[in-house]
């Protein structure tokens, strides 16, 4: 039996009304500081009110934060937009479900609308909001979009450092970055290598997919080049000692270039692995 959008109630259209949003020209590739990313950030804030989240921000949905780049040499402004649902009966135990909503901008007159990445990501971290706003699960979720990702995993860092959760409360981060197409069909799932009691679960969802699941770029085995361990934001929390698993694709030949555009997102594919990433959730958030 395969396991299919409507068993898991992942809705294609509204995945993909959220990257047609995210990945506008009007937003001008949400950069971090831009208008762009704010109108990103307030649209994320308005679907988590929309689905009925719970403010978990340090100003309201919002964790505002500044920090200085020495790759760009420019001091910034960020916001985290963080939403939850609390669990139904171990509320103080919480998985954090992440990506990121920055991209890169505007280069040489060119849009970057980073549709891959990272809409898609974005896009399934809404949807599964809407999903356990109904669903809730015995623990505790915190639904945050990070920003500064593409600056360095600014975001990330500074919410490990000011957690509105304990970070000893924290059984799990599950974060997305890139999910939204790949020409064999095939999602990769980073975190096990280094967390192996995690892996055994994932085997068991994996086994009756219409996509290919793989499982690697991590120790103990990968050369630097091919790690993904703090490849996205979940490397924060793997420097916390907090277990993660990391959900994307390979790289292909739109990434960070000015035609990752929504025409290139495969719907189908999209849908099973936010589906796969769901039904993650439901397993690992309960004792």
């Amino acid at each position: 039996m395969q396991l299919t959008a409507q068993d898991v109630s992942v809705v294609t259209d509204s995945l993909m009304a959220h990257v047609s949003f995210l990945a506008a020209d009007s937003l001008e590739g949400r950069k971090t500081g831009t208008q762009g990313n704010a109108l990103a950030a307030n649209y994320i804030i308005q679907r988590f009110k929309d689905y009925g989240l719970m403010a978990a921000g340090t100003e309201g949905f919002r964790q505002p934060f500044k920090f200085y780049s020495r790759f760009t040499k420019k001091a910034y402004d960020g916001t985290n937009i963080l939403g939850r649902v609390d669990g139904t009966t171990m509320p103080d135990s919480v998985i954090i479900v992440t990506a990121h909503y920055d991209h890169v901008g505007k280069r040489s007159n060119k849009i970057y609308n980073g549709a891959d990445d990272n809409a898609s990501g974005v896009g399934a971290l809404l949807e599964l909001a809407r999903y356990f706003s109904q669903k809730p699960t015995p623990y505790s979720l915190l639904f945050m979009a990070f920003d500064a990702e593409e600056i360095g995993l600014k975001g990330a860092a500074h919410y490990v450092d000011e957690p509105v959760f304990p970070l000893e409360s924290v059984v799990l981060n599950i974060n997305m970055d890139m999910i939204g197409r790949n020409a064999d069909e095939s999602v990769n799932i980073c975190g096990a290598g280094h967390y192996p009691k995690l892996r055994a679960p994932l085997d068991i969802l994996a086994e009756h997919l219409p996509i290919k699941v793989t499982f690697g770029h991590e120790s103990p085995t990968p050369s630097p080049a091919d790690d993904w361990t703090y490849a996205s934001d979940h490397g924060e929390f793997h420097q916390k000692g907090i277990p993660f698993l990391y959900f994307g694709v390979e790289d292909h030949p739109d990434y960070h270039q000015p035609t990752d555009d929504i025409d290139k997102i495969m719907p189908e594919f999209y849908t099973e692995v936010t589906s796969l990433i769901l039904r993650a959730i439901e397993v690992f958030a309960r004792p």
